[in-house]
């Protein structure tokens, strides 16, 4: 069953950073027209989206590349319910990554205060 543990990497792999592209394309817009509005320098906009993306993608790689120990043996469900416990890995460590992402733009926002009225 060495064929199942690459396919099941794969699958793994591409659902963990499709996962973190998903969340990077619903945030995106929105996020940058927040730090469009505190940060008068584009460049920091621009810095602090790719940022992001890179902690999403390096938070998801990081769980979905680690080991699965399952015997030679094993059955094709024990694959299955192996990626399924990654993909969930996966969820919880973004939720962690997003929560302390947010604690820092919302620092920033307090700190830099948005410019209304220009």
């Amino acid at each position: 069953m060495p064929a199942y543990n690459a396919v099941a990497f794969a699958f793994e792999f591409v659902i963990g950073v499709g996962i973190a592209l998903v969340v990077y394309a619903l945030l995106r817009q929105s996020l940058r027209g927040l730090l469009t509005n505190v940060i008068a320098l584009p460049e920091g906009t621009i810095f602090y989206l790719r940022a992001f993306v890179l902690v999403l993608l390096c938070v998801a790689l990081a769980k979905v590349v680690s080991p699965m120990e399952l015997k030679p043996e094993a059955h094709f469900m024990q694959y299955v319910w192996a990626v399924a416990s990654g993909v969930s890995g996966v969820f919880e460590d973004l939720f962690y990554a997003l929560l302390a992402y947010l604690g820092m733009v919302t620092i920033l926002v307090v700190v830099l205060k948005p410019k209304h009225g220009k």
